[in-house]
């Protein structure tokens, strides 16, 4: 019985786990592409800027689940 809680409980902590990596890689790009986006409204900057940080943003959502896959896996 004690060894099927802990199953349960393991398996509820991966869950967890992976469900924050779809939010990570979302709130990476938006935040990217926002950053993007204001320099490129606000200070006259070309549409360049906007597509490096969106890829910035891509990047780092990518680093996120690199970093959340080596904990889920370990």
């Amino acid at each position: 019985m004690e060894e099927k809680r802990s199953s349960t409980a393991d398996t509820m902590r991966t869950i967890g786990a992976l469900s924050t990596v779809g939010f990570s890689i979302v709130l990476a790009i938006v935040i990217g592409a926002g950053i993007g986006y204001f320099l490129m409204t606000q200070f006259g900057l070309g549409r360049w800027v906007f597509f490096l940080f969106f890829v910035i943003g891509v990047a780092a959502g990518m680093v996120n689940v690199y970093r959340t896959a080596g904990r889920i896996l370990k």
